[in-house]
């Protein structure tokens, strides 16, 4: 059982940590993308969307990366 707790905290916590990170590259991109080339609602429905993307598939990588951590180090000897 607490083989099973860690390696679910393990994808919480990388889950948590790519979520965050991803965020903060969205801002980041958002502040430089924003004022350069956005000249309608189409064209921020569309980052919108692509920022929602990548903040997914970085919540997908990071549940991953973060499950695989915790079984390497809940590894039964």
């Amino acid at each position: 059982m607490k083989i099973i707790l860690l390696r679910v905290l393990g994808l919480v916590t990388g889950a948590a940590v790519f979520a965050i990170a991803s965020y903060g590259l969205v801002e980041l991109f958002a502040s430089w993308y924003g004022p350069r080339y956005i000249r309608s609602d189409d064209d921020i429905g569309q980052a919108y969307m692509w920022s929602l993307g990548f903040m997914l598939v970085c919540l997908i990588a990071g549940a991953i990366v973060g499950f695989r951590v915790a079984r390497k180090w809940t590894v039964r000897v």
